[in-house]
């Protein structure tokens, strides 16, 4: 697949600035606000339900993060959600530890109806898709597993007519017909808190940036962090110096251009197959 084509994606980000509607958990939402706005999209976070539907009706895309759900923001993404789903507005869920427990799964697929991505690591992702036993993560080393893991991904795809990301060693995205397997990025990514919410934040801003082709500007996203991941490890003076790299993942998710989103570093780095 040429991947000429994923440029056009950050240029209408950065000309265009959308608003983006985080509904998100306590422990992340300053990272989330500050890598839309490395993009050049504009975050707009709420902690109520009449001011975050008043705020969807504005934005050009809302995610859902049900990281540190209680009554209170449950009631908060339900009204956010029911204005989004009114306006065909793009929105995002990120079910977080949705295997962990049953209030965390109800909350996830309270919203799938609504989602038109659902972004998860491979636990989640399988929880929803009605797997057992998932909450503690699936090693997607093996081929035999990934394939597993993208059957999985595809029909979930299928059954909540949305689509599915799964952030892995390789990342997986599909619209339950095609599928994209992203390689590159750094293990660094998996050492801070947080890096798996941007990624849903930047999915946020790409589609709603551009929510004809969802498929793939949901791609664009996951090369974007992917690298400036590599980008922000290769600025290290140490290889694990985790508070050094988390500076620098801001400085290079600003810095990144359409070309680097177009050019693979070679082998070992992204690429995408259809």
């Amino acid at each position: 697949m040429s991947s000429k084509i994923y440029q056009k994606f950050l240029n209408r980000i950065r000309t265009s600035s959308p608003l983006v509607l985080c509904l998100t958990n306590s422990v992340t939402v300053t990272d989330c606000a500050n890598s839309l706005l490395a993009i050049g999209a504009s975050p707009v976070m709420s902690e109520d339900p009449s001011d975050a539907a008043a705020l969807t009706s504005l934005a050009a895309a809302l995610v859902i993060n049900i990281g540190t759900i209680n009554d209170r923001s449950q009631a908060t993404m339900e009204a956010a959600a029911q204005v989004a789903v009114s306006k065909g507005l793009p929105v995002v869920l990120d079910p977080v530890g949705a295997g962990a427990s049953p209030r965390r799964l109800e909350a996830s697929r309270l919203f799938i109806d609504a989602a038109t991505v659902i972004r998860g690591n491979a636990s989640e992702i399988l929880a929803l898709a009605g797997q057992k036993g998932t909450q503690r993560g699936v090693d997607s080393s093996s081929k035999a597993e990934e394939e597993f893991l993208a059957e999985k991904a595809m029909r979930l795809a299928q059954d909540s007519h949305s689509l599915v990301a799964v952030s892995g060693k390789a990342d997986l995205v599909t619209d339950g017909k095609k599928m994209i397997r992203i390689e590159g990025g750094t293990p660094l990514l998996t050492k801070l808190t947080g890096t798996g919410c941007m990624l849903s934040a930047l999915i946020g801003a790409y589609v709603g940036g551009w929510p004809l082709e969802q498929l793939k500007a949901a791609t664009a996203a996951h090369i974007h962090l992917a690298r400036a991941g590599e980008k922000a490890q290769d600025r290290l003076e140490r290889p694990l110096a985790l508070g050094s790299f988390k500076v620098a993942l801001f400085d290079e998710l600003a810095l990144v251009e359409g070309s680097d989103l177009d050019c693979p570093r070679g082998t070992g780095q992204w690429r995408l197959d259809a």
